[in-house]
């Protein structure tokens, strides 16, 4: 072997060294996609911290195999989100919002009175979730024993399912609604999606496999009031980042930029809002499994839950949810089930429970040999 061959078969070893790395590398922290079991079901429920700064952490920024760190976050305030079906809402808005055809999951939010002697019940928001989708269809709510329901001419595509990096789409949506002798309503609104980052987020509820989306929305709305002849139209451009992974069922980070005022929402465990801190001793709920590991059956045992709908599941390691196993309103008794590996088809390997209450975000990791 001459001089200029081994310098030539040694730099081809290097050469190869350094691709087997940066395959290692990438595939450490491999992208993930987001299809629809990772959309909310009904009986899901998710804990939201809102705050209205960044405190410093860049949100603009992203590409491939990023890096977000927003572990400096705390709360202002604390949501709880909650699914159901639509089938359970009050049976007028199924009438416009028909189940499993316009509609199939709904999620109530908070009663408010803005307006003394307007009295506001009921008030409910539409999706529908398909394998190639997840889109808000509308709004419903009851004025004065009046009930209201809305329903979009065309569907807001949130999400085109599967989505994966790179991926970008565009919708159009909106609504108009004219009541004789009282006036107008109406929402003309654009949404430009694109999915421009994947890799690592760090909030202060833990660090996940993520990919970023970017959508800005601009929209129209329109209102006029006849009682007193007096009408007017209100442009809104906004921006919303969402940072989203396997099996949570909402954005684990989602930052909404319209103007000069940004609004950020997380994933949180149940903390003190005075001081930004999980307070364990609220969040009780214990959740065992034994033995672990085990070849074929364990036992799961939930207990110290306060009363209300439980969610339990299985995610694999990375992420995906392979099995439910509970999803039903409890009181404050023990619950065991008996959990066969035969009847989910799981190979051996690492896997977690993860239990959701309405106080609560539980996880335990096991393992099948």
């Amino acid at each position: 072997m001459t001089i200029s061959t081994r310098f030539t078969n040694l730099s081809v070893f290097k050469t190869f060294l350094m691709v087997m790395l940066a395959l290692l590398v990438f595939g450490a922290n491999a992208q993930i996609t987001i299809t629809q079991s990772d959309m909310p079901s009904p009986g899901d429920s998710t804990r939201r911290s809102t705050n209205i700064s960044t405190f410093g952490a860049d949100y603009t920024s992203t590409g491939a195999n990023y890096s977000w760190d927003f572990t400096g976050m705390f709360p202002l305030t604390q949501t709880v989100n909650n699914y159901v079906s639509v089938s359970s809402v009050p049976f007028l808005y199924q009438l416009i919002f028909i189940p499993n055809i316009v509609a199939n999951l709904a999620s109530p939010i908070d009663t408010f009175n803005l307006i003394p002697g307007l009295v506001v019940a009921d008030p409910y928001l539409f999706y529908k979730k398909s394998s190639s989708s997840y889109n808000d269809v509308g709004f419903a709510v009851t004025i004065n024993s009046i009930p209201l329901p809305i329903k979009y001419d065309t569907p807001d595509i949130l999400y085109k399912l599967p989505m994966a990096y790179g991926n970008a789409d565009s919708s159009n949506s909106g609504f108009q609604l004219g009541v004789p002798d009282l006036g107008f309503a109406g929402i003309d609104r654009k949404r430009v999606n694109h999915v421009d980052g994947w890799g690592e987020l760090k909030t202060p509820f833990g660090t996940f496999d993520v990919i970023r989306l970017k959508s800005q929305v601009f929209e129209t709305d329109t209102i006029y009031i006849d009682s007193i002849s007096f009408g007017t139209t209100i442009q809104r451009n906004y921006t919303e980042y969402k940072w989203l992974g396997n099996g949570f069922d909402a954005p684990l980070l989602q930052v909404t930029e319209e103007g000069l005022i940004v609004t950020v929402s997380y994933l949180d465990s149940l903390r003190d809002i005075t001081l930004g801190i999980e307070k364990p001793e609220i969040v009780k709920s214990d959740l065992q499994i034994a033995p672990n590991p085990f070849s074929e059956q364990a036992k799961i045992s939930i207990s110290n839950h306060e009363a209300g709908i439980v969610n339990l599941s299985v995610y694999n390691i990375s992420g995906v949810k392979v099995a439910d196993l509970l999803n039903e309103r409890m009181n404050q008794e023990t619950k065991n089930i008996s959990f066969n590996v035969s009847d989910y088809h799981l190979n051996s390997g690492v896997y977690f429970l993860k239990m959701i209450s309405d106080k609560a975000v539980v996880t335990r990791k096991f393992v099948v040999k």
